[in-house]
């Protein structure tokens, strides 16, 4: 049976030591959960991001692309003289 007035000064120390350790181990882990929690969180986040940007670009290329350089193409055949003027200055 257990007889806590046997128990010596060093008994103490070393109970408390132990506990001491413990104690640490088990708050390192759960503050490491957090951290690995945190970073799978970001990535998980981040695909989903990127999943939607892929799929954004992929419309703007396939179907917006077209409709800017009909533009552009209209616009340059509007003003000739501006883009000759611009090329002349860079010179």
């Amino acid at each position: 049976m257990f007889d806590p007035a046997s128990i010596t000064l060093g008994q103490a120390s070393s109970a408390i030591r132990d506990l001491t350790v413990v104690v640490f181990l088990i708050t390192t882990v759960w503050k490491s959960r957090g951290v690995y929690e945190s970073a799978k969180k970001f990535f998980d986040r981040l695909t989903i991001h990127m999943d939607v940007m892929e799929t954004g670009m992929s419309t703007l290329l396939g179907n917006h692309l077209k409709h800017i350089e009909q533009d552009l193409r209209v616009l340059s055949g509007r003003q000739p003289d501006l883009v000759e003027t611009q090329d002349e200055t860079e010179k």
